[in-house]
């Protein structure tokens, strides 16, 4: 395969871009998790394709995890696809596909603005949260930090953990511990992916206009922390709303990597911030599904 065919694999392939802090009493105000049960019985079997480094997978499993709903990954091979070639035509994650409780046509539901609206209006709809909590939680202001994250904020992740093919080999990584790919696709995608991830960063940079993408990035956590969270525990106020939940999500998406410890460091009150999003979202209710991919 030519170094052309890579860069469209990593450019191309969409979900890569497209691929102790805490006390608790700042947990977000939630119904008991039981009541989980009421969206989960509007929304059915959930099964999420994704990319473990894609930001905009990495929203929908932050919110789904805060809400704790259960749900399924299945890690799509970026170089094949074969995971939901033979079914979609669209290539791109993260796909959710939804099961209805009482059997029937899976709903396949793509892009993840997407998927977000309809998990959120499945929330609101079994009164997972307060009604005053719910509506502050897709406020207006929430749902623009939502955009910004996407529109912002997530394409300055590729540039930063492509710099060189070290980093980029180290993003890969988690292909190692996906459990249906094959020694023969974990090989290829950390060694080929990576590479190609690497070439693909200069185009990247010029799609977007990015000189520095590490100054680029650090801006971006700057207007997040001074405009976002301007001082409080999180931008929603004593409680996360969804654009909290978004940023979180991206950055959450770069976790294994040099370049997410960085931005940490560089960034005290984000690391704070982020320390209590992690008490709030709490651990992933994702599983693997047990019948395979």
């Amino acid at each position: 395969m030519s170094v052309r065919a890579f860069t469209r694999i990593a450019a191309g392939g969409g979900g890569l871009l497209a691929a102790g802090f805490v006390d608790r009493a700042l947990t977000p105000q939630t119904r008991p998790l039981s009541t989980a049960a009421a969206a989960a019985g509007t929304l059915g079997h959930i099964r999420l394709y994704q990319y473990q480094i894609c930001p905009f997978c990495n929203k929908i499993k932050a919110l789904l995890d805060l809400h704790g709903l259960e749900y399924e990954t299945v890690d799509v091979n970026p170089l094949t696809k074969k995971e939901i070639k033979p079914w979609s035509e669209y290539r791109k994650v993260p796909i959710a596909v939804l099961t209805p409780p009482a059997g029937g046509e899976p709903e396949q539901i793509n892009d993840s603005p997407v998927i977000a609206e309809r998990l959120l209006d499945a929330i609101d709809a079994a009164a997972l949260r307060p009604a005053r909590a719910a509506k502050a939680f897709r406020s207006p202001q929430a749902m623009e930090w939502a955009q910004w994250s996407d529109a912002k904020l997530a394409v300055l992740l590729f540039p930063n953990i492509t710099r060189s093919f070290g980093e980029a080999y180290q993003a890969f990584g988690y292909v190692q511990d996906v459990p249906h790919f094959s020694t023969a696709d974990r090989l290829s995608n950390q060694v080929v992916g990576a590479f190609a991830m690497w070439m693909a960063q200069g185009k990247i940079k010029k799609k977007y206009a990015i000189d520095d993408e590490r100054q680029a990035l650090r801006g971006a956590i700057h207007t997040w922390v001074g405009e976002g969270l301007a001082g409080r525990a999180f931008a929603g106020g004593d409680a996360p709303h969804y654009g909290d939940v978004c940023v979180y999500g991206c950055l959450r998406a770069i976790d294994r990597t040099a370049a997410h410890a960085e931005i940490l460091d560089d960034a005290p009150e984000l690391a704070r911030w982020y320390g209590r999003m992690e008490e709030a979202v709490g651990p992933s209710k994702g599983s693997y599904p047990l019948e395979g991919p």
